[in-house]
């Protein structure tokens, strides 16, 4: 598919679901009784947005993700800068990794960076540009980590599963 916003989220989903350090941070006590398949965490704690519902029944904590197309380089219109942000919270109540005692947000963000930071998964080096520590309704501890990476400028189209460079004039 031609669209970053989901090609990427796909392969963040993706990357998420398939490392169990992540799957076991997150401390989903339900899921893990549940002996649940790594998938079940999608839309519980691992959301494709940052949007989380208000009212929480059980503690929770959540790995939300973004991207956004930030600007164009100076002189080079057939490059953007692209950003994956990613929102790390984790409840008060759950804040702390028992086996380490090291808060759990700083874990999972740490996490985050592992399995990102100067890797290709995304057809080109991405790397981090800002680790940002926050409070959110006092209830949760957040880690707001954003990548960025330079690709082409929406110059590229997908026919029949194949992407080609379309020529900026002529289409």
């Amino acid at each position: 598919m031609d669209d970053d916003n989901i090609r990427f989220k796909e392969i963040i989903k993706k990357t998420l679901i398939e490392d169990p350090l992540t799957i076991y941070l997150l401390n989903n006590k339900e899921l893990e009784e549940a002996e649940a398949d790594p998938s079940d965490y999608l839309d519980v704690n691992i959301l494709p947005m940052y949007m989380i519902h208000p009212t929480q029944h059980n503690v929770q904590n959540f790995i939300c993700y973004e991207i956004q197309f930030k600007e164009v380089p100076r002189y080079n219109d057939a490059l953007k800068y692209v950003d994956i942000i990613f929102y790390v919270l984790c409840e008060q109540k759950n804040g702390i990794e028992k086996l380490t005692g090291i808060a759990r947000h700083d874990l999972i963000a740490a996490r985050l960076r592992t399995l990102f930071n100067w890797t290709n998964k995304f057809g080109t080096q991405c790397h981090i540009v800002s680790d940002i520590p926050n409070v959110i309704d006092s209830d949760y501890a957040a880690r707001t980590l954003t990548f960025e990476m330079t690709m082409p400028l929406d110059i590229v189209k997908t026919k029949d599963g194949i992407s080609w460079v379309v020529n900026r004039i002529g289409g």
